[in-house]
């Protein structure tokens, strides 16, 4: 019988709320956790609001209700309110009020030790997402023609990360039709690479116009020529990249426009190789001005194809409509507007995005 009196005094003391909400005598976790289990109940989590750990912090560091309300530019009565909704949820009171002091209880000082450390992390990651946003960190994914990659990308790059040093970027070397692969499958957020035949759904910002040249070995019959013409290949056999690259398109395309007859087509895997089977005697090569930057010319010879259609205009490729990431947005903003060192055959473009309305995305 004792122990069933003892119950029913525990169960009316947790049920009879204190002044102000909270039950009497609870200056800590233990009793509120005592309260809970005497009923045989899971103790819940409760509910609190970030303005809510936030007025706890600052009454504890002011010592002062009127100096906390200030701080958080509440009124006193606002202030109050949330410190005994707290106290209320937590079933323990956290701050013993008199005329002329304010202390913290021992559960105040255990609920900051734990709070302040969440508060301060959550400080820290938004001031993180707030310089995400405002462009200043962040990843640019972009994927590029290697010509781009390793002549026009290095530059744009360092004047770029001179007003964003946080930013940092991800380079994927590709050829035409793997850049736009990685933008159709979303590992890249931009690319560069030439504008011709992008699916629908593609944006192109032009950037750069390169002369197409003819490049042979130095013992070549066009060693003594000043310029060439498309037709100038008819017969010899070409030296070409594989199938899906810029170059390889657009030399197909004007060949087989002009019905060009070319002795036969000796693909190489990458340029560096081109110049090598150049310097051996192997054929002749249409390469733009960028590629002819990727190896030597000793020993051979590169003239200039004197045709209005003999150039490859390249830029930025990106998808349209996307959300790009606000460091990626910035860099095509930036790369747009940018004064570009070219060299000889290359000259720069500009111009509304092919593919999107005027201004946008």
């Amino acid at each position: 019988m004792r122990r069933s009196r003892i119950t029913c005094v525990q169960s009316r003391a947790r049920a009879r709320p204190g002044r102000g909400g909270v039950p009497p005598a609870t200056d800590g976790p233990r009793h509120a956790y005592r309260a809970w289990a005497a009923g045989g109940e899971a103790m819940p989590v409760p509910d609190l609001t970030l303005q809510q750990l936030r007025a706890v912090q600052a009454v504890a560091e002011s010592g002062s209700f009127t100096k906390a309300a200030a701080a958080e530019h509440i009124s006193q009565s606002v202030l109050s309110r949330r410190i005994k909704e707290v106290e209320r949820l937590l079933r323990v009171r956290l701050f013993d009020r008199t005329t002329r002091q304010l202390d913290t209880t021992s559960a105040g000082r255990a609920f900051l030790l734990m709070t302040g450390t969440v508060l301060d992390e959550l400080d820290t990651q938004l001031r993180r997402f707030l310089t995400f946003v405002a462009a200043q960190s962040g990843t640019v994914a972009l994927a590029a023609l290697p010509s781009l990659t390793a002549v026009v990308l290095p530059d744009l790059i360092r004047e770029f990360m001179a007003d964003h040093p946080e930013v940092t970027f991800e380079i994927r070397d590709a050829d035409a039709a793997e850049v736009r692969g990685n933008l159709e499958a979303g590992t890249v957020e931009l690319g560069l690479s030439d504008g011709g035949d992008l699916p629908d759904g593609f944006c192109f910002a032009p950037l750069l116009r390169e002369q197409f040249y003819g490049v042979a070995h130095h013992s070549h019959r066009w060693s003594v020529r000043d310029s060439l013409s498309w037709a100038d290949f008819g017969g010899e056999t070409v030296v070409a990249t594989p199938p899906g690259t810029s170059i390889r398109a657009r030399t197909d395309a004007m060949f087989g426009e002009r019905s060009i007859p070319v002795s036969r087509h000796f693909d190489a895997p990458c340029v560096a190789a081109i110049g090598g089977l150049l310097r051996a005697g192997v054929g002749v090569a249409a390469l733009p001005a960028l590629e002819l930057r990727e190896f030597s010319l000793d020993g051979l010879v590169a003239i200039p194809l004197e045709s209005p259609d003999a150039t490859r205009v390249t830029g930025v490729v990106y998808r349209r409509g996307q959300a790009l990431s606000p460091a990626s947005a910035r860099f095509l903003d930036f790369v747009r507007a940018a004064e570009v060192d070219t060299p000889r055959g290359v000259s720069r473009v500009r111009g509304e995005a092919a593919g999107c309305a005027p201004g946008t995305v």
